[in-house]
């Protein structure tokens, strides 16, 4: 009954720090996917052709 118990807390443990590496890599790719490639270039004028 004992091995049971600790059965169980060690299953929530993995799945604890799984979801979380999981998290991680979903928010480092969320974070990674919206960078720009081309940096902004400051210019006084406004261009509304562009």
């Amino acid at each position: 009954m004992n091995d049971e118990r600790t059965q169980k807390i060690a299953f929530n443990v993995a799945g604890t720090i799984i979801g979380a590496l999981l998290a991680g890599l979903a928010i480092f790719g969320i974070v990674a996917s919206q960078q720009t490639d081309s940096p902004q270039k400051y210019t006084e004028t406004i261009n509304y052709n562009s």
